[in-house]
């Protein structure tokens, strides 16, 4: 396996898990402060996804679907770390597809949080915007700070090239 493979690879893997931890904490946080379960939101929606949950006054919260609902979590953000960091890695090896690979991200930052808002609603009722939008901007702030930080050719790159501007060599 290559070395940049290698890079893609961990840097993947680290920046999924820092997403899902943040989002966890702060969701955690979210609930803890309105009085509830610290397990509430992913009770909600494992009952919801895997149970059929369709009252949340009904809510119990117990192991299953919390349990249910995190693994689906944790593989989500790893597979949006895994995007992200071949996204990087690819703008770092081509900085003419920097524009680009923004426009994607933000395409489909923007068409995951209005699902979730979709999805969330209905659940957590009309603060779910709030929840979803603080916890998911953090998350994402926080794998790209990784990502960056692990990738410092690309950091040169953004500060002396253009956003999608051919390097003059």
């Amino acid at each position: 396996m290559t070395e940049r493979a290698k890079l893609v690879l961990a840097g993947g893997l680290v920046s999924g898990l820092i997403g899902y931890a943040t989002v966890v904490a702060l969701v955690g946080a979210f609930n803890l402060v309105m009085g509830r379960s610290l397990f509430h939101t992913a009770a909600l929606f494992g009952s919801a996804m895997f149970y059929g949950l369709e009252d949340p006054a009904a809510l119990q919260i117990e192991a299953g679907p919390v349990l249910a609902f995190n693994m689906l979590h944790v593989l989500t953000f790893l597979a949006a770390g895994m995007l992200a960091s071949w996204l990087v890695a690819l703008a770092e090896r081509f900085p003419a597809a920097q524009y680009f690979i923004l426009v994607v991200l933000i395409f489909v930052a923007f068409h995951v949080f209005a699902a979730l808002l979709l999805f969330a609603t209905p659940l957590l009722g009309n603060g779910a915007w709030l929840i979803v939008g603080i916890s998911g901007v953090v998350a994402a702030a926080l794998m790209g700070w990784y990502l960056l930080t692990i990738h410092p050719l690309l950091r040169q790159e953004l500060k002396e090239i253009p956003m999608g501007a051919v390097p003059t060599e």
